[in-house]
């Protein structure tokens, strides 16, 4: 049995106010999985995300990356993990006024020299890479754009982009589509799905909408007041474990 990708043992985050946003969170994933994280606002989730791509430091506990612990790393050690455990983010995080494959190309900056980074010196094969993830997720043709004239759908299929040219191991997806229309969340969810299922990424995403969860997950885990509640197939989760996970009198909201 091959060794997991990525496993958190006894993941704890305690902020300076004295909030624990995580308590003594612990599971294994899988490499290739599509993972979904779950739960109320305030649960722990995207502390949960930023501590694995190290963006907040964890208070106590193991972050197994490929059997290495990543949870003390510091320095050059974490620009080095963030590029190997790449994340997108609910609003996009472009340069609104650079071209879309610049925004792409942004995504090769960790893996550059200093000199190159400064001048934005891509080679041939980035830029190669960087039209060729751009049509992966079906916008190639407005490579030469402003990102400011995309719509939201396109802008998060642009950050997916840019990501990419990273070549993680991981992709981290935190609320990817909490921002978007109903239609437009299925369809980055599909190209998410296409990056998963073509390119063997590995994808942990928090998301809010169950039916999404059901559709495109392979296990979900569920966080409320930073521990976990629920792990196993999304499938599974009815209406007693759906109040437990987000209250009594919460209401499943649908996106069809």
């Amino acid at each position: 049995m091959s060794q997991p990708i990525l496993q958190l043992k006894n993941l704890i985050k305690t902020y300076p106010n004295g909030t624990q946003a995580l308590k003594g969170v612990s599971f294994d994933v899988k490499k290739g999985e599509f993972l979904v994280i779950i739960g109320l606002s305030g649960s722990g989730k995207s502390t949960l995300l930023r501590c694995i791509n190290r963006l907040h430091d964890p208070t106590s506990g193991q972050i197994l990356f490929n059997g290495e612990d990543i949870a003390q790393a510091h320095g050059k050690e974490v620009l080095s993990i963030r590029t190997r455990i790449a994340m997108i983010f609910q609003h996009f995080n472009l340069i609104p006024r650079h071209t879309v494959i610049s925004n792409v190309l942004m995504g090769r900056l960790g893996n550059m020299g200093t000199l190159g980074s400064i001048f934005g010196f891509f080679s041939k094969t980035d830029k190669d890479n960087a039209l060729k993830y751009l049509n992966l997720v079906g916008i190639g043709e407005k490579a030469k754009m402003r990102a400011d004239n995309l719509s939201g759908g396109q802008q998060q299929r642009v950050a997916i982009a840019r990501a990419l040219t990273q070549n993680p191991e991981i992709l981290l997806a935190d609320e990817p589509v909490a921002s978007l229309d109903p239609a437009t969340c299925h369809t980055v969810m599909d190209y998410l799905q296409k990056v998963n299922r073509e390119l063997g990424i590995t994808i942990i995403a928090n998301l809010h909408f169950l039916s999404l969860v059901r559709q495109y997950a392979t296990r979900v885990i569920a966080l409320k007041g930073g521990e976990i509640v629920y792990e196993g197939d999304p499938k599974n989760i009815d209406d007693a474990w759906f109040e437990k996970i987000y209250g009594a009198g919460a209401k499943e909201v649908h996106i069809n």
